[in-house]
């Protein structure tokens, strides 16, 4: 699928006067129109809707106009408390912006138009398009290609940019991208190529921003758009990587766009984050069978597209050495259309602990909304050899995507492969809004199992949910299980 995106986001404040001349060169989407304090923003186009960009300095009316009928609209997520109201022609939809939250507005229960808005605040600290060791992009359309940046480098993308191309960095220290500009992979070969010359597990020439071995990495601000293969942000073994206020959208329908891979890596800190895609939102990994450990992903606004994944993932590839110390917190879940709100799914022979899950708030999960697993599955080390042999064993329509079957005489062998979960806290995990999704614990054998699962405060709709049976839980090979 091909996407003609329009040129850039207009940004209020400092930046105006800088892009009021380009602003003319492409139109609005034409369903909709946007204006932020009474002046316009571009709206850049895709297949499922529009987003647009724009500067908050203090709390501003936005009005969104439609061509078509609008009868009710959802402003997500819900803990934003943006309250909107519809004009009488039901043409125009108007609410008030506060803050930086970014924003997903819905018509009519409708999922295949929507408007995602990016309001940002202020930037500090700009860099100077001739500073040493700053790649600078300023406003307009850049064919930039692939960019590497190397030790005390800055990608700096300034409001109004439109970068098509992609970001490497090999073992490299304190190399920033940073910027409110768009970097649009639209023009990188597709998944078939990439896949053919190692995609995402190759030289991360077509992820679109890949870190392998960096030290003190940090991605801020930017808005990343349109991967259309496997693993948008993929950190390989890094250390020290900060994420701060990085927008993610993929409107693309194929399967294997995760959203932020971190894969083997530790002492990680993701914040302020809006991903919405076709795979895993975020995800823990262990690749390169290391020790993991020490990653935090808070204040979150995640979009889990229909065609697989889950929200908050840890798995499936795991490797043998512990991964510990992961910490979800204060994140809005507004859909999971396929997978599972929050999950780890261990399909290798490592220990998965100290996981934490506190403040997570779901709008609208489909299918799973807890599901930890130790399972035998395509991705483990003990997979088959060859893809026909996968794809004979895989369990079409089963609890898992990517579940192997197995005969009870092969279960001694699988089970020698099979590691552990223990040590989980889930606090006050919410379903706001939706139905009640079932929930799976399940550990492979009693000897690979999960231990001490502690579910406190979980609520649906208001109502505690104190018990498995009511949470709709089905448990297996798990000790240790506390609803409290």
């Amino acid at each position: 699928m091909r996407i003609n995106p329009p040129l850039w986001g207009f940004a209020l404040g400092s930046f105006a006067a800088l892009l009021a001349p380009v602003l003319t060169l492409r139109a609005a989407a034409p369903d909709f129109r946007v204006l932020v304090g009474g002046q316009p923003v571009e709206l850049h186009e895709f297949p499922q809707g529009a987003f647009g960009l724009f500067e908050v300095v203090r709390p501003v009316d936005v009005d969104l106009r439609t061509g078509f009928d609008v009868r009710w609209v959802n402003v997500r997520p819900l803990s934003a408390g943006v309250s909107a109201s519809i004009a009488g022609d039901h043409r125009s939809v108007r609410f008030n912006v506060t803050g930086t939250t970014p924003l997903t507005v819905e018509f009519n229960d409708d999922l295949s138009r929507v408007v995602h808005l990016f309001p940002y605040g202020p930037e500090s600290d700009i860099p100077k398009p001739d500073a040493p060791n700053v790649r600078f992009f300023g406003p307009g359309i850049h064919e930039a290609g692939l960019i590497d940046l190397h030790d005390g480098e800055t990608l700096y993308l300034a409001p109004g940019a439109w970068v098509k191309g992609n970001v490497r960095s090999v073992n490299s220290s304190n190399i920033t991208i940073r910027g409110r500009g768009v970097l649009d992979g639209s023009d990188i070969p597709s998944r078939p190529e990439s896949r053919e010359n190692g995609g995402s597990y190759g030289d991360g020439s077509r992820n679109m921003v890949y870190l392998e071995h960096t030290t003190g990495a940090r991605i801020e601000g930017i808005t990343i758009f349109n991967s259309d293969f496997e693993w948008t942000v993929y950190m390989n073994g890094t250390k020290g990587t900060r994420v701060d206020g990085v927008k993610l959208l993929n409107p693309s329908l194929s399967y294997g766009d995760d959203g932020f891979d971190v894969v083997s890596s530790s002492d990680v800190l993701i914040k302020n984050i809006f991903v919405r895609t076709n795979d895993d939102c975020v995800v823990v990994k262990n690749l390169q069978d290391v020790d993991t450990h020490d990653i935090t992903v808070r204040h979150a606004v995640l979009w889990n597209m229909p065609t697989g994944g889950n929200g908050l993932e840890i798995g499936f590839e795991m490797g043998n050495s512990r991964v510990h110390g992961i910490h979800f917190q204060d994140i809005d879940i507004i859909h999971v259309e396929r997978g599972s709100a929050i999950s780890i799914h261990n399909g290798d022979a490592a220990t998965v602990e100290d996981v934490t899950y506190d403040d997570i708030r779901v709008e609208d999960a489909r299918r799973k909304l807890i599901d930890f697993a130790v399972i035998y599955a395509q991705y483990g080390a003990d997979k088959p050899a060859n893809d026909e042999e996968n794809e004979r064993r895989l369990d079409r329509g089963g609890t898992w995507d990517g579940l192997l079957t197995y005969t009870p005489d092969e279960k001694p062998a699988r089970a020698r492969l099979r590691g552990h979960i223990r040590d989980v806290r889930v606090t006050n995990l919410h379903v706001v809004d939706g139905a009640l999704p079932y929930s799976v614990i399940a550990g492979f054998d009693v000897e690979h199992g999960i231990d001490n699962v502690r579910i406190e405060g979980l609520q649906y709709l208001g109502r505690p949910i104190t018990n498995a049976a009511d949470g709709r839980f089905t448990i297996e090979n798990a000790r240790g299980v506390v609803f409290q």
